[in-house]
């Protein structure tokens, strides 16, 4: 199994004593060699991956140690991640801290890590926008001198979270000197070769890594709580490719087991056009389902129709609905 690695190439900038200031670029070059995390894990266990870095310098300069993880945002990956590492130019564990959110990066342009890394490096090739990147120091600064290629092994363990989901997992070694810095042409490299980790979890598959036919923002609602369903015809061919209406067929799971259906072709039903195939509605589960003050949803089944409601399109193309369960966050 191949895994993701993000190659960091540090280019540091020094200011030499005196009355002038000179800018001088010296090489310290920052390497993900392998990345040794498993497949899967169950939904709330800890993920342990271990990073096996290359640092080499051409010159003396001190700085602290930068790690970042791009991780879905429901981990809170910032509360629940513990990394340290060890190198041949230390002595023990060393332990390492996340960066605020709001911390400009080093020749950043006032940008803070995760944004920083968002922008140069992106999302890992994942589909859906609910990612972060999680960035953090080590407690101390070190001197590096001139000298051999050092060794540096950290590891990271992060608690998942018990949903059911697949995401491209990605990973950054910088330092607090440069940062992500123009002069870095292998800041933005990520290997196309990411496979997809998997969380073997609780309630419907969130999917970062495949496109989606139909999602539903936000991810977690309850059923009074404004909801947008998207169509995405451009993703693969379907029945509604030539559709010049579409419209949301629509059922309600009672916490009771009843069923409740709203599959008329009405404007309570009818979708916007986006463009480009892509149609959207915003709904209101409990006034679209009319429901009485003792009535709650616990999902929703849908799936689109054209004007006609003949042509019908589900999960994967197919006629199966899609699902969407309401639960608190």
């Amino acid at each position: 199994m191949k895994f993701p690695v993000l190659k960091k190439k540090v280019h540091l900038a020094w200011k030499i004593p005196g009355a002038i200031l000179l800018l001088i670029i010296v090489s310290c070059g920052l390497t993900i060699d392998t990345v040794v995390q498993p497949a899967s894990v169950n939904g709330g266990d800890d993920l342990n991956v271990t990073l096996n870095v290359t640092l080499k310098s051409d010159a003396d300069q001190t700085s602290n140690f930068m790690v970042a993880i791009l991780v879905p945002k429901v981990w809170k990956a910032a509360q629940n991640t513990h990394i340290t590492f060890v190198s041949e130019l230390t002595t023990g564990v060393q332990q390492m801290t996340v960066i605020p959110p709001g911390t400009a990066a080093p020749q950043g342009g006032g940008l803070d890590w995760p944004t920083l890394l968002a922008n140069k490096i992106g999302n890992g090739g994942n589909k859906l926008p609910d990612y972060e990147w999680v960035a953090f120091y080590s407690n101390s600064a070190y001197s590096v001198h001139n000298g051999p290629s050092a060794s540096v092994t950290v590891s990271i363990t992060t608690k998942t979270s018990p949903d059911n989901l697949s995401f491209k997992l990605g990973y950054c070694v910088a330092n607090s000197s440069d940062g992500l810095s123009a002069a870095d042409k292998y800041g933005k490299y990520l290997a196309a070769d990411n496979d997809c980790f998997q969380v073997n979890g609780t309630g419907d598959l969130i999917d970062f890594c495949h496109s989606q036919l139909s999602t539903v923002d936000p991810r977690t609602s309850l059923d009074n709580d404004i909801v947008t369903v998207t169509f995405d015809g451009g993703v693969t061919g379907t029945l509604l490719d030539n559709a010049t209406q579409v419209y949301l067929c629509v059922s309600g799971i009672t916490t009771t087991g009843d069923s409740l259906s709203v599959c008329s072709q009405t404007d309570a039903t009818k979708m916007i056009p986006l463009g480009l195939n892509k149609w959207q509605k915003d709904i209101w589960p409990r006034k679209l389902f009319n429901l009485a003050a003792n009535q709650h949803l616990a999902s929703l089944k849908y799936t689109f129709t054209d004007a006609g409601g003949n042509n019908k399109v589900g999960y994967g193309g197919g006629t199966d609905p899609f699902s969407y369960t309401f639960k608190c966050q």
